[in-house]
């Protein structure tokens, strides 16, 4: 009340001084129901701040006063509770409006008005879909014991948030929280993007057959994650020795050693790694199982000349249908490899025959340069440019 008399007696002390000051006080007719008031525009100024200050002391006496009586306290307390519904309300109206800030701030005030856990915790996860792990992690402890082990939503944030600054840290936290909530679909997801960031290819690897049932991953998506997981998977083995690398293989189910994106990332890994005699085995039995297809072995560039029998295999498939377009791309990647530019520009020439394209004119010019032909090598590389 103090502030109040004291903020009154500086504004009429100003609005006096002002005018007199200057000399002008100026005038003001005041003009309702037939009455009419003239006045000067420091008393018009003066008579409003004392009523509406007159008015404050009003309210804030009957409030008091009301207080004081059963029926005046029920009063004020519904009166508040009604104005928190209506908040509260308004907060649940734009979490569902997809707008977690501004319910965040409206559930907030609502609390403040009347205290109850439930909205704390509503605040919460309305904090959570914000990503603002701070105000989340406040109002989860408004919530109060109740929801104590009720934190997932929580726990995401904070991974999320800490993923960009520390992936070591928040592999360590998902693990934790996938222990508690293994099926989680939200949780997973999130590993998935945690393990991808920190490195984890074998607890991913170990994610797979979840990720698979819960990720919105297209088919071709999955298989790239899943090729990428066994490839890295298999390179950390291979660097440790190739009997470490060979036993990650073999300990492998043979369903999914017959899985094709599985054989590919393992050859891709033994030809990274330097051993292309093996790979090229590995390719060639696929091949005869019809575990693999030409065209994936071709996409990831695994046809290589350090296995005879991979040739003749390529060469045979050839002899029965000359016109493969894979098995003559095949083909022309094992004659590069070996240095047969001759091989390779007849296999490639035949190619583009069949299926003109830019990266095979290419090809066919590199293998003519290679030959010594320098007018055919520019006249290839020509139409490389056309198409």
């Amino acid at each position: 009340m103090k502030w109040i008399i004291a903020l009154v007696v500086i504004i009429i002390l100003g609005a006096i001084i002002g005018p007199l000051a200057s000399g002008n006080a100026g005038y003001v007719l005041v003009q309702f129901a037939g009455v009419a008031i003239e006045t000067t525009v420091v008393g018009l100024f003066v008579v409003t701040i004392v009523a509406i200050a007159v008015l404050s002391v009003v309210v804030s006496l009957l409030r008091r006063l009301l207080s004081k009586t059963r029926q005046g306290r029920k009063w004020l307390a519904n009166r508040s509770e009604r104005k928190a519904q209506n908040i509260f309300q308004q907060g649940i109206r734009e979490l569902l409006d997809d707008n977690p800030e501004k319910a965040t701030e409206s559930l907030s005030k609502a609390y403040k008005k009347s205290p109850d856990n439930n909205i704390a915790a509503l605040t919460a996860i309305a904090a959570c879909l914000n990503k603002d792990a701070g105000k989340a992690t406040y109002w989860h402890d408004e919530a109060g014991a109740f929801y104590d082990n009720a934190d997932t939503l929580l726990q995401l944030v904070s991974i999320e948030q800490s993923v960009k600054k520390d992936p070591t840290e928040a592999d360590k936290e998902m693990r934790s929280l996938l222990e508690a909530k293994p099926h989680s679909a939200n949780v997973l997801k999130l590993a998935y993007r945690v393990f991808k960031a920190s490195g984890n290819w074998q607890q991913l690897k170990e994610l797979l057959p979840e990720l698979r049932r819960v990720t919105d991953l297209a088919p071709a998506e999955f298989d790239r994650l899943e090729y990428q997981v066994y490839f890295e998977r298999f390179v950390a083995e291979g660097r440790k020795s190739n009997e470490m690398l060979y036993n990650e293989w073999r300990n492998l189910p043979s369903k999914q050693r017959s899985n094709a994106t599985i054989r590919l990332s393992y050859a891709a890994a033994l030809k990274h790694l330097g051993d292309y005699e093996v790979s090229a085995r590995v390719i060639l039995k696929g091949l005869k199982r019809g575990e693999l297809q030409p065209a994936a072995v071709n996409s990831l560039h695994l046809f290589n000349a350090k296995s005879e029998k991979l040739l003749e295999f390529v060469q045979a498939q050839l002899k029965q249908d000359p016109e493969n377009r894979d098995y003559l791309y095949a083909l022309a990647q094992i004659a590069m490899d070996n240095q047969d530019f001759s091989l390779a520009q007849r296999a490639l020439k035949k190619l583009a025959e069949i299926e003109p394209s830019s990266h095979v004119y290419r090809l066919l010019g590199n293998a003519y340069h290679a030959l010594g032909d320098s007018q055919l090598a520019a006249n290839a590389y020509k139409e490389a440019l056309a198409h």
